[in-house]
């Protein structure tokens, strides 16, 4: 039996916060280091991942497989990097970004069938379902934010929302519950129930035995962070103001994966179409994505560019148990 593929998801609430650069590097680091890795583009209205890859026009996309011009397999497009494949939403066409439930059950079934060691999902900004139902079948989900406050104060929402929609999902069936995280329609939504222990309370006026279910679907939703474009000891203190507000109202234990610097080396690599990792592994802002690799990984992973190659060092950490 063929082993799951890994799936990491990077989302997040506010748009203009580095993903799509933080996940093509993800993808590129992860390549680099020995794994197979699909670098997938899930931003359905504004495909724009490829050209990070340097790739101008990608020849097809998810648009191809939904009008059966293309087999699954077909979609997969090389990037010129050993080990990394991509896909493209080919969200330029018109309408793309209103893909219906059963399009994204396609997509999802998709996704898991990929023959490879890990998929980098990057998704489009905000808590639109379609996002939402993407982000939550990682393996392995990331949040990413600026350290800005309206930024962290977005990924918090974004966060609850992934989150509510899981908790929505397991009551699909219980419509007098489900109310009370579905806040699709505000009109018939319980918007009272912002935190965590609202929405307890609320469902022991219901039906008590489901908060027990509420923490067991809690204590499974294990997603990290990454703060980007840290200009100053200040802006680090943003992923533990946001751990903390994570923990105060939604009771979920996130994980701090690191941070990227603010830099021009991650700007001009953006402008010249090459992911920064290949056109400068020795750079702060790629040490900073090595180390969140490791820990992504359970690997310490180090690159080194030299006349023009890029040569690996990786190391496989061993649990503390194994130290004696």
């Amino acid at each position: 039996m063929a082993t799951p593929v890994n799936i990491i998801s990077v989302g997040g609430g506010k748009g203009g916060v580095g993903k799509s650069v933080v996940s093509t590097n993800l993808a590129v680091g992860i390549a680099l280091s020995g794994q197979k890795v699909v670098l997938i583009d899930g931003d359905f209205g504004a495909s724009n991942l490829h050209a990070l890859l340097g790739i101008s026009h990608p020849p097809y996309g998810f648009q191809d497989f939904f009008l059966n011009r293309k087999s699954p397999d077909s979609l997969l497009i090389e990037t010129g990097i050993s080990n990394l494949k991509f896909i493209s939403s080919a969200g330029d066409n018109p309408g793309s970004a209103n893909i219906d439930p059963d399009r994204v059950k396609k997509i999802v079934s998709f996704i898991k069938r990929i023959e490879a060691d890990t998929v980098v999902l990057d998704l489009g900004p905000g808590t639109s379902f379609n996002v939402l139902d993407f982000f939550n079948i990682s393996s392995q989900s990331i949040v990413m934010s600026s350290p800005e406050m309206t930024s962290v104060m977005k990924t918090f929402s974004f966060i609850r929302s992934a989150l509510f929609r899981r908790i929505s999902l397991h009551w699909k069936n219980l419509p007098d519950l489900q109310k009370l995280v579905d806040h699709s329609h505000p009109s018939k939504a319980d918007i009272e129930a912002y935190t965590l222990d609202t929405l307890r309370e609320n469902v022991k006026k219901i039906d008590e035995s489901q908060v027990e279910q509420i923490n067991e679907i809690v204590n499974q939703f294990k997603p990290s962070i990454i703060i980007n474009r840290v200009r100053n000891k200040k802006d680090l203190l943003a992923g533990n103001n946001l751990i903390n507000l994570v923990k105060k109202y939604l009771d979920i234990n996130l994980s701090y994966l690191g941070y990227i610097v603010e830099s021009d080396r991650v700007r001009d690599s953006v402008e010249d179409m090459v992911p920064f990792l290949i056109k400068d592994p020795q750079s702060k802002p790629s040490e900073n994505l090595q180390q969140i690799i490791g820990a992504l990984t359970n690997t310490d992973l180090h690159l080194v560019k030299e006349d023009g190659r890029i040569f690996v060092s990786k190391q496989v950490r061993l649990n503390s148990g194994w130290d004696a």
